[in-house]
C-alpha cells in the first residue's frame, strides 16, 4: 500500500484545464463555495454544488483519488446523520419516528444532518480538486503577486508541499518494514511508521529553519521565483463569473433566513429509520474493521 494512494491529498500531475487554471481563480472558487455552503441550508443547493465538484474530477483526469480522498466522508457523514437522527440540533420538541432498542429516533434533526453533510462535502470535494490540480509553488507565486504577507503565504504553500513529502516517507518506511518481515499493508502497519515519521519531520524542520536562515527569509527586498504564473483573459472570467455567482447566491441565501426549505420536504418515517440504521452501520463498520486490521497479524 503506498501513501499515495493511501492519502491521495497531493497535486496529481496533469495537463487538463483544470490543471491550467490560475490557481488564484481556484482559490476563489474554493473560498466562494466555503462561503455559500455556510450561508445556506437549502439541501438543493450544497448537494448541486457537491455534484459540480465531483463532475470536475473527471475532466482533471482525477477521479480515483477524488475519491479515495474523500472516503473520509464515510465515517464522519454517517456518524453525523446517525446522531442528528437520535439528538437532532433543533429546539424541542421532537417528534418520534420510530425506536430501536434503547434509542429513540427523531424525524426532526435528519434535514439538518443532511444540510450539515452538505457543506461539508461540497467543500471538501471542491478543496480536493484544487489541491490536486495546483502546484504549491504556483499557488505560492500567485498569492505573491496579490501581495499577500510573505510569511502567510510560506505557511500555506509549506503545507502543500509537505505532504505528498511525509507521504512518500511514509511509503519508504512501510516498504523497509516489509523488506524485514513486518507487515507492509493495511492499517496495522502505518501505525509503526508513524514514530520514525514523527522524528523525521522534527529533523525536516530543523533543516527547513537552517535553510530559511541562510536565504535571509524574512528579509526586505523583492522576492524572485523560478515559477512564473500568467492569467490568461479565461482564468479571470472563470474567476469573477465563479466568485460573482458565489456571492450572488450567498448574500440570496442570508437574505431568505438561510434558505432554509425543511418545510417543503418531508421525510416519511421509515426513511428516517433506514437511514439512520445504514448510517449506524456504516460507521461501526468502519470502526470494527479498523480494528480488526490493527490487530491482524
Amino acid at each position: 500500500m503506498s501513501m499515495q494512494a493511501a492519502l491521495p491529498v497531493a497535486m496529481i500531475p496533469g495537463n487538463s484545464i483544470i490543471h491550467r487554471i490560475n490557481p488564484i481563480a481556484k482559490l476563489v472558487w474554493v473560498v466562494g463555495y466555503v462561503v455559500l455552503a455556510f450561508s445556506t441550508q437549502n439541501i438543493v443547493v450544497l448537494y448541486s454544488m457537491a455534484l459540480f465538484a465531483l463532475l470536475l474530477a473527471p475532466i482533471a483526469g482525477i477521479t480515483k483519488p477524488l475519491l479515495k480522498g474523500a472516503l473520509i466522508l464515510v465515517p464522519v457523514g454517517s456518524s453525523l446523520l446517525a446522531l442528528q437522527i437520535i439528538a437532532p440540533a433543533v429546539e424541542r420538541p421532537w417528534t418520534p419516528v420510530g425506536e430501536i432498542g434503547p434509542l429513540t429516533l427523531y424525524g426532526d434533526g435528519i434535514y439538518y444532518g443532511f444540510v450539515l453533510l452538505g457543506r461539508i462535502v461540497a467543500s471538501l470535494l471542491l478543496a480536493l480538486v484544487m489541491v490536486m490540480t495546483t502546484h504549491p509553488s504556483d499557488l505560492f507565486t500567485s498569492l505573491s503577486k496579490l501581495k499577500v504577507p510573505y510569511t502567510l503565504n510560506f505557511m500555506l504553500a509549506m503545507t502543500l508541499q509537505l505532504i505528498p513529502v511525509f507521504q512518500r516517507e511514509v511509503g519508504i518506511i512501510m516498504s523497509a518494514q516489509k523488506s524485514r518481515g513486518m507487515k507492509g499493508k493495511g492499517f496495522s502497519a502505518v501505525l509503526p511508521s508513524f514514530v520514525p515519521v514523527f522524528v523525521g519531520a522534527i529533523e525536516r524542520v530543523q533543516q527547513l529553519s537552517i535553510s530559511l536562515e541562510s536565504r535571509g527569509f524574512g528579509s526586505n527586498g523583492i522576492k524572485t521565483s523560478y515559477r512564473q504564473v500568467r492569467g490568461r483573459p479565461s482564468d479571470w472570467v472563470i474567476g469573477i463569473v465563479g466568485g460573482l455567482a458565489l456571492a450572488g447566491l450567498s448574500a440570496y441565501s442570508i437574505w431568505r433566513g438561510t434558505w432554509n426549505i425543511s418545510s417543503d420536504i418531508v421525510f416519511s418515517p421509515l426513511f428516517v429509520v433506514i437511514t439512520f440504521v445504514v448510517s449506524a452501520s456504516l460507521f461501526f463498520g468502519v470502526v470494527l474493521f479498523a480494528v480488526f486490521l490493527s490487530l491482524k497479524k
